[in-house]
């Protein structure tokens, strides 16, 4: 396998740990829908990347470009099965045992914001993109006092954060929500895909 597969499936996995929302909401989503996610940080504000969603009953689909390829993921939460497709190349790498782990949100009794190194306030419900969501604002908490840290806009139907600003200039936003069924044939196997393995981690010394 190429170079340019193995960089693409790094900044792929990279992206879905920035678009897998709560794993303890996944049991009650009942919601199917589909987004476009779009992503910004510090160093490219002007040059956002455009991704896609698709949310199923047991299964989500992410869709990105990277080095000017399509890299589609498959995660199916139940199983623990993470499948990531190079649709250019007709390939296919397979992550079986992977626990699908997310921080949850501020009101969650696990949450980061339950204890004294954050502090996490819920400043009303607000309308972003003709959804209503609710708006939160995150600081961490130490000896120096309060540090900016994010802002969260958490769906009131979804159940998830649709909009994450944080204070290093990262943004991802979920646009064009759709509820609606989504097809079972996204969340499959492209018949005919090459099944290859995972690039090795490089490890130090």
């Amino acid at each position: 396998m190429g170079c340019t597969v193995r960089t693409a499936y790094v900044r792929a996995f990279l992206l879905w740990l920035l678009l897998l929302w709560p794993t303890e909401h996944w049991a009650g989503q009942r919601i199917e829908f589909s987004a476009e996610v779009v992503r910004s940080d510090a160093a490219h504000p002007d040059s956002p990347s455009n991704g896609m969603m698709y949310v199923g009953r047991e299964a989500i689909r992410t869709e990105t470009n990277q080095d000017n390829q399509p890299v589609w993921m498959v995660f199916k939460p139940a199983s623990k099965l993470v499948w990531t497709i190079f649709p250019k190349q007709q390939l296919y790498m397979e992550r079986a045992g992977l626990a699908l782990e997310w921080p949850p949100l501020p009101e969650d009794a696990n949450s980061p914001c339950q204890t004294k190194k954050f502090r996490c306030q819920k400043l009303g419900v607000r309308s972003l993109n003709d959804r209503s969501t609710v708006y939160w604002t995150i600081s961490v908490v130490d000896e120096k006092g309060e540090t900016p840290y994010a802002q969260l806009w958490v769906d009131q139907r979804l159940n998830i954060a649709i909009r994450e600003v944080y204070a290093d200039g990262l943004t991802v936003e979920m646009r064009r929500i759709r509820e609606a069924p989504q097809a079972t044939q996204l969340f499959e196997l492209p018949t005919g895909y090459k099944k290859v393995a995972m690039p090795v981690a490089p490890t130090g010394k």
